[in-house]
């Protein structure tokens, strides 16, 4: 009997830590418990994030007006040879750039624990305008955007419930003053929780070099299937 109860009491550890990584068998023999853990070649789940990103080197080379603070310098109100130009520009002035960010937004459907695949889509602007020194409305709109739509591959090296290591690479095009194509990478990413988590990431790209954000992740597997 309390052999027995030795056991139930194993088997409910192993349980409640992880019902679908292991397996128990009882040698009744010899009365010795075997705990193998299995691990599931398929994932089956769907995988939606929002993040925001800080700016990097490539999002300075689509954005014209993105620079370092202390740095900018504003060609427009430098004086013209021209009398009319100087005369146009004498009443107004330009605003501060402001740098919105990296924003994004991804979905990847995990077919395999080391393998994820999808597609990322992100978007960066400046903003700046030109006023009316008098009434302060806006003469001229000087903003810079940037938008990318990328293909995503996502390399695991560590899948665990609720913590996940990994890198991936986005290969796809740039949409700015032209359309260019373009590759960014996440060197390297975790994410921590369950079916809501949180990321961070460093990576090089129009991404931006740190990156962070929410996501969720369900079940791919049909209702009711078994």
């Amino acid at each position: 009997m309390k052999r027995l109860r030795l056991l139930l009491f194993t088997l409910l550890i192993v349980g409640t830590v992880s019902a679908q990584q292991r397996t128990v068998e009882h040698n009744p023999e010899d009365n010795t418990v075997k705990i193998t853990r299995v691990i599931p070649k398929r994932v089956d789940m769907h995988d939606f994030r929002v993040g925001v990103g800080t700016g990097s080197f490539v999002t300075g080379l689509f954005l014209d007006r993105f620079l370092m603070p202390g740095t900018e310098v504003d060609y427009e109100n430098k004086t013209s040879d021209r009398f009319d130009q100087n005369l146009a520009q004498a009443d107004t002035y330009l605003t501060d750039a402001y740098f919105t960010g990296v924003y994004s937004l991804s979905y990847t459907y995990h077919s395999r624990r080391w393998f994820q695949f999808g597609a990322t889509a992100t978007f960066a602007a400046v903003t700046q305008s030109r006023r009316n020194s008098i009434d302060n409305s806006k003469i001229e709109d000087r903003s810079d955007y940037a938008v990318a739509v990328m293909p995503t591959a996502r390399f695991v090296y560590l899948y665990r419930e609720k913590v996940q290591l990994y890198s991936s690479v986005s290969l796809g095009v740039v949409f700015s003053e032209e359309v260019v194509p373009w590759v960014d990478f996440t060197l390297i990413g975790c994410t921590f929780g369950r079916k809501l988590f949180g990321f961070a990431e460093l990576g090089c790209g129009i991404g931006g070099f740190g990156r962070i954000g929410i996501g969720y992740r369900f079940d791919a597997a049909r209702k009711g299937k078994k």
